[in-house]
């Protein structure tokens, strides 16, 4: 790809690259990298483990089936090999078309049903797309990666990344220009992970966040605002989370299950 790299400086993470401006005009958060590679690991955890379940799923409707075929071993109609007379004297032999030709359908919609599909990604505020990038590149099994945005320079950074980083992610990464709530909202049960790394509180994109999520995905959520979770300024807590916090040695326990109680009421 044709580009001056002169006004911009190479950031490595991982097995992806990022260009960042010399104006640093994208949020960048480099002391976030333990996040991101945390979130790498739970994603392909989440993968390994639902294709297991897939795979044990698909084992025992197998199972199901071959038991419930071989209970009983008795001749049908299409079994009987007997001709018989008319009172016109023509012999009549019974069709098996039918009978040979309905086990058909059965396998190709077993067939169908029991494809897997890669699961879709939806990384809510982007900002750069370090992290869907990052997805793509070192996730196996992973499907269609959607970052989003609601500034205009951020998604033009974000795309110029991905053409930099080759057809892989071009293949696998689109960037848009649209508020995270909104589009989660307009998007109900599309996407199999939904991730959620904003600057301070995720409270006001987990309603959304939580109804774009299909049935048995993942929801992962960043929060940063340590201090309002660890008691610092309760009321605030309360107005974004719905919980009073208190002070103590068991604050970052309690900042969690503060954040946990609030996923679980949306």
């Amino acid at each position: 790809m044709s580009m001056d790299l002169n006004d911009y400086t190479i950031i490595k993470e991982g097995e992806a690259e990022i260009l960042m401006h010399a104006k640093n005009e994208v949020f960048f958060n480099k002391t976030q990298v333990n996040n991101r590679d945390m979130s790498i690991a739970v994603l392909r955890t989440f993968i390994s483990k639902r294709r297991q379940e897939h795979e044990a799923l698909l084992s025992k409707r197998n199972k199901k089936n071959g038991s419930s075929s071989d209970v009983e071993d008795k001749p049908n109609d299409c079994d009987i090999n007997i001709e018989k007379s008319n009172d016109q004297g023509l012999e009549e032999k019974p069709n098996e078309d039918p009978c040979t030709a309905s086990e058909e359908p059965v396998k190709i919609e077993g067939k169908v049903r029991g494809k897997l599909k890669p699961p879709r990604v939806l990384e809510a505020l982007s900002a750069s797309g370090l992290r869907a990038l990052r997805y793509a590149r070192e996730v196996e099994g992973i499907g269609q990666v959607v970052a989003l945005d609601n500034d205009k320079g951020a998604v033009e950074a974000c795309q110029r990344n991905i053409k930099f980083n080759g057809s892989v992610a071009c293949s696998k990464v689109e960037s848009h220009l649209a508020d995270a709530r909104v589009y989660m909202l307009t998007h109900p049960k599309e996407f199999d992970v939904v991730d959620l790394d904003p600057y301070g509180s995720p409270s006001v994109f987990l309603d959304s966040a939580v109804q774009s999520v299909v049935d048995g995905g993942m929801l992962m959520c960043t929060a940063t605002d340590m201090a309002v979770l660890c008691g610092g300024n309760g009321e605030v807590c309360y107005s974004k989370y719905g919980s009073y916090p208190l002070r103590g040695k068991y604050c970052h326990e309690m900042a969690l299950r503060i954040l946990l109680a609030c996923i679980e009421v949306v």
